[in-house]
């Protein structure tokens, strides 16, 4: 049996998520970096689990369209 494969998100949806990824790492660092109210631990694990949400959904093919 053969499936046809169609993407989870289309590319607005994509972008939609791509902006509020940069919003929330924003917050992130802003947080670690500046206000030093998470730990390294946490912020690690944040950006970690961004980066595997990026690589699952493919969005940084974004960046090279």
């Amino acid at each position: 049996m053969q499936f046809l494969h169609s993407p989870i998100l289309d590319r607005d949806e994509k972008m939609l998520l791509k902006d509020a990824l940069i919003l929330y790492v924003s917050d992130i660092q802003k947080r670690y970096y500046a206000d030093g109210v998470i730990a390294e631990d946490v912020y690690l694990s944040k950006m970690k689990r961004v980066e595997e949400i990026v690589n699952t959904l493919h969005l940084s093919e974004l960046y090279r369209q």
